[in-house]
This record gives structure tokens, sequence and C-alpha cells, in this order.
């Protein structure tokens, strides 16, 4: 294999070396060395209730006596799609795909046959797959990166054609005086804004207050589409999403990782007019194993456990996240490493910087990343396992609880005083 590994993120800044799991049971990971860890990595977050959550781990094995695929619409497909339209506020129609890639490659496609626009923005830093449309300024070295209010144009890797890039409108994240200006400048042939509602390329990121209600604002003002990429926000940070928790409706929103609680599933929900406009001798949108039956069963009984006890489980994931969260801010202020945390319920980041707040990729250039990398290997000695990059994220699941706490603080009081002494 490449480099490996079948994905690059899976071998990228691993030092000396990436760890190979052999299993995963609730909060915690195995590796083939049979050490145990806490996981905060949670499979990049699909993993929303934990690691072979019975009802799940049951429907698949169900639904695998009945056919892991059958070729046709099933019943399934229609029940799981009902549950996401009773709990996203704007999905008011729903198609199912199997990639979080493939979810906003189609919302971008819909939304470009819809409009009759080509270009669409999108926000430096943001990460929305690995198709050619977005793979543009997801990093941005300084010296490169050009002005705060008017950033480069940058492929993020080589292979991507010249003629893609004039499709792209880069904005800063966070500024919507900036966002504004773009719109202005391009509104004669864009078809859609496309958002992280939390940016999480680059740690975790938050929008600041009313961001997200100025960006539907102005998109309605100069007429183009609002994508919300949920993908990493969608059934996690409430069970109708960032949208949900915001109370911002986007045109078109994009699903993957936590809807199918660990198998490969996604769905682009949103306007009646707009989705329905996918069809034969309209807009194409097409897959073999679009809502194939195994991944389906999964995602029911995945919707099934976060729709039980009005919600309780989205609770107990941000009081446990928030509980992390104060106790990482605590030690770090108690071993004076210079550093914040920040995030949303169960997503949250580690930055050491002299900034209070991150806003936007670029200030996450600040942050010393070779020290969250010491950081990292420190945790993972004592059994907590994060990804050694600092702009990924830390993730918790329904099924870490106070002794995942505890264990997570312990290990960092320990590593924190170590650095200290290191540095």
């Amino acid at each position: 294999m490449p480099s490996g590994a079948s994905s690059n993120v899976r071998v990228y800044a691993h030092d000396p070396f990436p760890i190979l799991f052999r299993k995963g049971l609730g909060s915690k990971v195995w590796d083939v060395d049979d050490n145990e860890y806490v996981d905060l990595l949670s499979s990049y977050g699909s993993v929303v209730l934990g690691h072979s959550h019975p009802a799940i781990v049951g429907a698949i094995s169900e639904q695998i006596r009945n056919g892991t695929m059958l070729g046709t619409t099933t019943e399934l497909e229609v029940e799981v799609s009902k549950k996401i339209q009773s709990a996203v506020p704007s999905a008011e129609m729903v198609s199912f795909a199997n990639t979080g890639t493939e979810s906003t490659m189609e919302a971008i496609r819909i939304a470009r046959a819809f409009t009759g626009c080509d270009k669409i923005l999108k926000f430096e830093g943001h990460y929305h797959g690995h198709h050619d449309y977005v793979l543009f300024s997801v990093e941005s070295p300084s010296v490169v990166a050009g002005l705060e209010q008017a950033p480069s144009k940058l492929a993020y890797y080589p292979g991507i054609p010249d003629g893609i890039s004039r499709t792209v409108v880069i904005a800063q994240w966070n500024d919507p005086a900036s966002l504004e200006k773009v719109l202005k400048r391009n509104a004669n042939d864009l078809a859609a804004i496309i958002t992280e509602p939390v940016m999480g390329s680059a740690g975790i990121i938050p929008p600041k207050d009313d961001y997200l209600k100025n960006m539907r604002e102005l998109a309605d003002k100069y007429d183009v589409l609002l994508i919300f990429d949920e993908v990493l926000t969608g059934f996690r940070i409430a069970l109708g999403g960032a949208q949900e928790f915001y109370g911002v409706k986007p045109d078109i929103a994009c699903y993957a990782k936590a809807l199918g609680g660990g198998t490969p599933i996604a769905a682009v929900a949103g306007r009646r007019d707009v989705m329905g406009m996918i069809g034969p001798g309209k807009i194409g949108y097409g897959g073999t194993y679009n809502g194939n039956s195994l991944c389906l069963a999964a995602a029911n009984a995945t919707l099934d456990q976060l729709l039980k006890n009005d919600g309780a489980v989205f609770r107990h994931m941000h009081l446990t996240g928030a509980e992390i969260v104060e106790g990482l801010r605590d030690l770090m202020a108690r071993y004076d490493l210079g550093g914040i945390v920040q995030g949303i319920g169960p997503m949250f980041q580690l930055y050491f910087t002299e900034a209070k707040r991150i806003l936007n990729y670029r200030h996450t250039l600040q942050s010393d990343l070779q020290k969250f990398r010491d950081f990292r290997n420190l945790m993972l000695r004592r059994g907590v396992y994060l990804h050694p990059d600092g702009t990924e994220r830390m993730m918790i699941t329904a099924a870490h609880d106070r002794s995942d706490v505890e264990r997570v603080l312990s290990a960092a009081e320990d590593s924190f005083r170590e650095l200290r002494k290191e540095n």
C-alpha cells in the first residue's frame, strides 16, 4: 500500500509509526500488542455510540441473513429517510450515498444544476472530502497564503486540473464583512456557499455569534444556495446537527460519519424544490452501493438510539465533553503551558498557543503543533489515544463515561507535568 495505508491521514505525523488497532469496544480500543487505550479518535467521529454497540451489531447481524445488498429501493431506505427528515430541520427530501466525499460532491452538482451557475465559495482551511471541486486552500502555508481578507486559492494536492480552480472562490471563515465582499464580486455566477457550520479541519473552531445567521442572510441576499457540510456535526452536537444547535437552516446539508454508527453511509438532504430536481433526465445522482441494506440497518439502529429518551445521549456527550474540556483547561493553567481548549460538546481540541481564541485557519498556524505531538505521545504512553496532528480533533462517544474522564485527565496531568519539565 502506498505509504502503508489506504488514507494519508492514517500515516501523516505519526511518530515513530502508526498504531495498529485490533479491536474496539465502547470507549476503548486495543492494539495488536493488546495495549488498551481510551479512544479520543473515535474513528474520526464515526462511532457516535462507541465501538461495537450491541444495537448496531444486532441490526447488522440480522440484515446479513436477509442480504447485504439487494439492488433496489427497500422499505428500510424509506424508513431511515423518514427518521432523518423528522430529525433534521431542512430535510424535506433525503438521498443516500456512501461517504462524506460523495455527499458534498453530489450536493455541489445539485446546486450547480439547480442554479445554472458554476462557481462555489468555500472557506480557507475547510475540508469537504476528497474530490477535486473542494480540494483548494484546505491548507495554506503562510508564505503563499495571501492576505487574510483575500486568501490565495491553492490546490491541496498535485493532480487537480487547473481548470477546476476557476470554479472555486475562497473566503475567510468567521468574517461576515469579507464574505460579503467575495459574494458581491462573484454573485452573478456563484451557485452555492459550502461550509462546515463548526470548522473541524483545523481543530475545532465554532462560528462566532450570529455568524451562521449572517451567512444565511447573505446567501439569500445574493441568491446563492447554502450548503452545510454536517459530516462532523450531524447527529453529534444535536439530533438535528448544527442547524438545530444554531437555529440556521441551509438549503442542502451533507451527512456521513455518525449517521452510520461506524458503517459507510452518507446522505444529502434539503429543500424539496432543490432535491426534487434529482431524477432521470434531470440532475444525475447515482451509485451502486447507495442505500445498501447493511449500512441502512446500522444507520437505522443508530438513529433509534439517538432518538431515545428525548435526546439523552446528546446531553450525556455534551456533559462528558465539557468535563474533559474544563479539566484540560484547568491543568494547562496549573502547569502554565500556554494554551487553550475549545470545542462544542463531544468534539474539541487543545492548542498550544498564546491566543485567547482560535477564530479561523490562520490562527492555528500560530499554535505549536510539535508541542501538541509531544503531548499526544505522552498521552499514548499513558493509555489515551488521540490523533498526533493538532489540526485534527478529539471526539468522544455516548460510551465515554466518568471513568474515562478521570483516566483522560489523570493521563493529561502526568503528561503536562512531564512536558513542563522538558520545556
